[in-house]
């Protein structure tokens, strides 16, 4: 299910916490009001809750999938791509821990990042 900005249930930022304690450069509840400002779009489906902006991209208009939260369901991921196609894009981009390309395996790794404290 996708919210609409004026649906953001109050439950959705303790429920993506765990992916955004996981970041080092974004806030759970800055990227809740830019679903509320519809900068970004929060999802889902039974236990799952993914986070999604649409970006314009060299190639066209493409849907990133970018903080994700609680038992996966590949029915929500579905969801999400036919919704971005009829958006308009075409490309989807996920960014999310390691162990998503086991569950992601029509996706390609195409980036990694790597860090280290100096």
């Amino acid at each position: 299910m996708l919210y609409r900005p004026d649906q953001i249930p109050d439950e959705a930022a303790e429920a993506l916490r765990p992916a955004f304690d996981r970041s080092d450069m974004a806030e759970v509840e800055d990227w809740m009001e830019f679903c509320r400002k519809d900068q970004a779009q929060l999802w889902r489906l039974n236990d799952y809750w993914v986070m999604t902006q649409v970006i314009d991209t060299k190639k066209g208009r493409a849907i990133h999938l970018t903080y994700c939260a609680g038992v996966y369901d590949a029915a929500l991921i579905d969801e999400i791509e036919s919704w971005a196609k009829s958006v308009g894009c075409k490309m989807a981009y996920f960014s999310a821990r390691p162990g998503a390309q086991k569950r992601l395996t029509d996706y390609r790794l195409r980036y990694v990042t790597m860090d280290k404290e100096l």
